[in-house]
Order: structure tokens, then C-alpha cells, then sequence
């Protein structure tokens, strides 16, 4: 396929989540903005003694009832997330039909894939039963599982790809999708990321000396970026996915925007393979401001990634610093719903552009005593009514894959406020 000589411009018109909280985009915004927490003791996993932290928060139990039993027979959960979510995105983008244009790519991604369906054929496979594997567990345990679980469930035939880079994997994939459609390969896609909990993923992070663990008689308070008192992540799942499309698509159907999407920067750290560097993350950024052709002067809000590891946010926080100074309000969300590893950008940015659309924006919860290490940024916690026309998000992983994304306001067919408004192609 030719590319475009001229470059579209891309927006976001579609939203759908699974969180925590439950279903819903709806759902996801108004827990938030009320101050709840969704973060649980784990009665799984709550008398082992080979961890130290009993925390969890996992998406309540959904009814799946109406998926054919000859799809959902290769769905573990984040198949089953990724269902509920890209259901949703698909009606709220206009589609009633249920199904998106014939032609909609999909990026879609996840740390790992079915942990469930790994131990169940490592433990075939050591008590010499692998004459007992499934078909089911093979397609679970694929890296592309929850893709291409998505793609046949809701008939997307055009291009199937998707990062599966951690904790950054949904806003990489956004990214992505975004860059494909301002050139001209794609018109229209899906994208975002899924997780499903397990507590071997818990297990590690425990090793890393990386989980909250001095909070387990008060889950609510366990979570707590940038503050002097944090110790760690709450794991957590869920899956969130965006619809974008071209500007004049989008005009041409008379949907709703909820943004446009204007930069995109991805690097990756590679001095340190457990967290990304105050100068990696600092770089990332700068990366998408200059893809947007924008000062940092015109961003207005910074969704931080900011997990409440002691070294990560302090990392962060000094990045922010450098480029916005203690000008730019800045929050994380991981201490409403923990840290929903590949989920986590997508739902998010979601959530980010639904504060966007009615002005009031959640701030840090858990932040008490700001830790120095983490100050020169402007911090808030409660609720904060703001007029917030362009925002970046963050996203950081394990291994160093670094993502930010840079979304602007939209009305009819201007940007909203700073130099984008003299250019219609960029």
C-alpha cells in the first residue's frame, strides 16, 4: 500500500474498559473522581509465606455468558477483557452494527500471556502426561493470544499486530496505531493493551523488593506515588482500548472526539534493565513534543506513569522537572486502581480523556508527604477543576521501553488553542 504524501491528522473516538472497578469507561471515571480505591487483600494469596505483600486488584467477576462457546473455549481473562473492552470502544466510536469498518487494524498486546494456562502444561509436562494437552491451552499461551482472540471474535481481517512491552504496552501500541494512520498505511484501528493477574506475577516483583508490603492491613493507603512514604506496586489487571481514525472520518460521520492525537515518542533505557532513567525518560518526552511540533510550554497536564516503586518516581518525577519545572499539573492513577502492567497506558489515557472532557481531574491519591526526591513538579491531590486542552501521557516497563503520547483538545475542525492551530497537516 502507497503512503500518503499528506499527513492525516489522527483522533481518538472510541473508548472501552474493564478495570478493577468493573466494566465500563463510565465506571472506570466515576470511581476515580470519587476518590475510591479498588485495591484488595487477596485471600489467595494471603497466608502463603513466600511473599510479602497480599495485595491485589482484579476485575469483579463479569458475565461472559453471551460469547459462543466455541470462542470463549481459547479465552483465559485478558482474551475475556480485551472482548468486554473492544466491544465497548466499537459502540462508543458509533457503530451499532457492533463491528468496526472491514478494514480496522488492530494493536494489541500484553506482558505475557495466560500464566493459568503455563502452569497447567508445566505440570503435565513434569508428571509425563502430554498426551493430556489442549488445544484451548495452546492458543492461551501464545504471546498473541488476546489478539487474536479480539481479531476473530469481531471479524478484523486487515493487519493483526501488536507491542507486547510491559507496562507500556498500551500506550506503545496507541502510538503505533496513531503513526500507521497519519501516513496513510491505515484508515481506522483498535488498540491498547490487556493483563491478567496472576501471583507469580506478584512473586517477582516481590523479589525485586518492588511490591507495597507495608500496607497490608490497609489496602487503600498501599499504593502511594511519589510519596515519602511509598514501597512499592499493587498488581493489578484489566485491559483498555481506543478506536482512532483520520480527523475527516471522523467529521464525516458526526461522532464524538474525545482528542486528537498530535505526538508520539518511544525510546528505550539501556543502562538499567529495572527501571527507566531521569535522562531516558526525559528524552522520551522531548521526542514527542518534537513530533508534535510543540514547546513544552503548551502542555498543560502530565499523566505520569508513577507506579510508588522508591526509585521509579523519583526518576520520573525529575524528568517532568526538567522539561516543565513546577509549572504542569501532574498526576498518577496507579494509587486508585494499582499498576495494571500492559493495561495500564491504555486505561489511563482513557481515563485522562474523560477528566479532559468534563474539566475535573483526579489527582494523586495516597500523596501525603510529597518525598523530596520527587518535588519540583506540581503536585495535587482530591479533585481539581482544570481547563486542560493538551496533555501527555507516560508510560514506562521493565526492560526500559518508554512511551509518551501527546493528546490536544478538539472542537469541530480546530485544535484547541497553541501553535496547532495554523497547520493542518503535521
Amino acid at each position: 500500500m502507497s503512503l500518503n504524501k499528506e499527513k492525516r491528522r489522527v483522533v481518538i473516538t472510541g473508548m472501552g474498559v474493564v478495570s478493577p472497578f468493573g466494566q465500563g469507561t463510565d465506571c472506570l471515571i466515576n470511581n476515580i473522581l470519587a476518590g475510591n480505591c479498588s485495591i484488595k487483600v487477596d485471600e489467595e494469596i494471603r497466608d502463603r509465606q513466600d511473599v510479602s505483600c497480599f495485595l491485589s486488584s482484579k476485575v469483579p467477576t463479569l458475565d461472559y455468558s453471551d460469547i459462543a462457546s466455541q470462542k470463549i473455549r481459547f479465552m483465559s481473562n485478558m482474551s475475556l477483557f480485551a472482548y468486554r473492552a473492544v466491544e465497548e470502544a466499537i459502540t462508543n466510536a458509533g457503530f451499532v452494527s457492533g463491528l468496526p469498518p472491514e478494514k480496522t487494524a488492530l494493536f494489541l498486546g500484553s506482558t505475557t500471556s495466560s500464566y493459568i494456562s503455563w502452569i497447567d502444561n508445566v505440570l503435565k509436562y513434569t508428571e509425563r502426561r502430554m498426551d493430556k494437552f489442549t488445544t484451548d491451552n495452546l492458543f492461551n499461551i501464545m504471546n498473541h493470544t488476546a489478539l487474536v482472540n479480539v481479531a476473530h471474535s469481531f471479524k478484523l481481517k486487515w493487519s493483526g499486530v501488536g507491542a507486547n512491552t510491559a507496562c507500556s504496552t498500551g500506550v506503545i501500541n496507541t502510538g503505533y496505531a496513531y503513526l500507521a494512520i497519519k501516513e496513510g498505511i491505515f484508515d481506522n484501528a483498535l488498540c491498547g493493551g490487556t493483563e491478567e493477574f496472576h501471583v507469580i506475577m506478584l512473586g517477582l516483583f516481590n523479589h525485586m523488593t518492588a511490591v507495597s508490603d507495608k500496607f497490608n492491613d490497609d489496602p487503600n493507603k498501599s499504593c502511594r506515588p511519589f510519596d515519602a512514604n511509598r514501597c512499592g506496586i499493587v498488581c493489578a489487571e484489566g485491559c483498555g482500548m481506543l478506536f482512532l481514525e483520520t480527523l475527516d472520518s471522523a467529521l464525516s460521520r458526526n461522532v464524538k472526539i474525545y482528542g486528537e492525537i498530535v505526538g508520539f515518542g518511544t525510546n528505550t533505557e539501556i543502562n538499567n534493565m529495572s527501571y527507566s532513567s531521569k535522562s531516558s525518560i526525559k528524552e522520551c518526552m522531548s521526542l514527542a513534543l518534537e513530533n508534535a511540533n510543540l514547546d513544552a510550554s503548551e502542555i498543560d497536564f502530565v499523566n505520569a506513569h508513577a507506579t510508588g516503586t522508591i526509585v521509579g518516581d523519583a526518576e520520573e518525577a525529575q524528568s517532568i522537572g526538567e522539561i516543565f519545572g513546577d509549572n504542569v499539573w501532574t498526576n498518577s492513577l496507579k494509587g486508585y486502581i494499582g499498576h495494571t502492567m500492559a493495561a495500564s497506558g491504555s486505561i489511563e489515557l482513557i481515563a485522562i480523556l474523560k477528566m479532559m472532557e468534563n474539566g475535573k481531574f483526579a489527582g494523586t491519591l495516597n500523596l501525603e508527604n510529597v518525598d523530596a526526591k520527587c518535588s519540583g513538579i506540581k503536585h495535587f491531590s482530591g479533585v481539581k477543576n482544570l481547563k486542560v486542552t493538551t496533555f501527555i501521557k507516560n508510560s514506562l516497563a521493565l526492560g526500559g521501553s518508554n512511551a509518551s503520547l501527546i493528546v490536544r483538545k478538539i472542537a469541530g475542525n480546530n485544535i484547541l488553542g497553541g501553535k496547532c492551530d495554523e497547520r493542518r497537516n503535521y
